[in-house]
């Protein structure tokens, strides 16, 4: 007996369906890990090393909280590049990991931020260098 024929009718009574395409195209992508959830940042996913999150603050309070998260954890600041509504940042912290930062002006009073540290990045730091973005925010 076919499962899948004994379960459509359930599945589809219960609209299940693009859930379903969903999980079978990540599970055939190989394109790593994706996490999303919904936090007071908004957006959060970790998707190939990288950390990217939709903010709901300003691009200037997003780019404010982030240089005194730079300046009040000792990160050497590497490189700045600013044009015009984005800014990227190339930093070095206290344990020689390279992190990238970039900010981009998003849609009304929100900003979208992305995070990578090193070449192949790393969740936990890159989630905590947000944390400290964010605290700023709300100070």
């Amino acid at each position: 007996m076919n499962v899948l024929k004994t379960l459509s009718p359930r599945i589809e009574s219960l609209h299940l369906q693009p859930v379903l395409v969903l999980l079978a195209v990540l599970s055939l992508s190989g394109c790593g890990v994706i996490l999303l959830s919904g936090a007071a940042a908004g957006t959060v996913g970790y998707v190939s090393g990288e950390l990217t999150a939709t903010l709901d603050s300003t691009y200037e309070q997003v780019v404010v909280a982030t240089d005194r998260a730079i300046t009040e954890n000792s990160i050497q600041e590497i490189a700045r590049t600013e044009e015009r509504s984005q800014i990227s940042y190339v930093l070095k912290t206290a344990q020689g990991d390279k992190v990238q930062i970039k900010i981009a002006d998003a849609a009304g009073e929100r900003a979208s931020i992305s995070i990578r540290v090193g070449v192949f990045g790393d969740e936990p730091l890159s989630r905590q260098i947000l944390h400290e973005i964010e605290s700023r925010l709300k100070s």
